[in-house]
């Protein structure tokens, strides 16, 4: 997983993973509990919607959360996602 991390481009506050079309990307975002797979407009300023991969508390086989496993999780979920209806494993569709 470090060298698909090591390939993506930082921007702030997170990664670009892909472009889906002239308008669209996806990008994965750290906030300060989770990491979240946000679906936006090219150029990483304005984001339409976004699904939170939560970095506290317990997952729900009790396993405990980590932000290493959310940003993980939530870097898979952005790569595997075609950006049609929701990325897979989300824990909260955000907005």
């Amino acid at each position: 997983m470090n060298d698909i991390i090591d390939g993506m481009t930082p921007i702030d506050g997170g990664f670009h993973v892909k472009d889906l079309n002239d308008e669209h990307c996806v990008d994965v975002m750290r906030l300060a509990y989770d990491w979240r797979v946000v679906l936006g407009r090219r150029g990483h300023v304005i984001y339409d919607h976004g699904w939170c991969y939560f970095g506290h508390g317990h997952d729900e086989n009790g396993h405990p959360r980590s932000m290493h496993t959310a940003r993980l999780r939530a870097i898979a979920a952005a790569i595997a996602w075609d950006g049609t209806g929701s990325p897979d494993g989300y824990d909260k569709q955000a907005c």
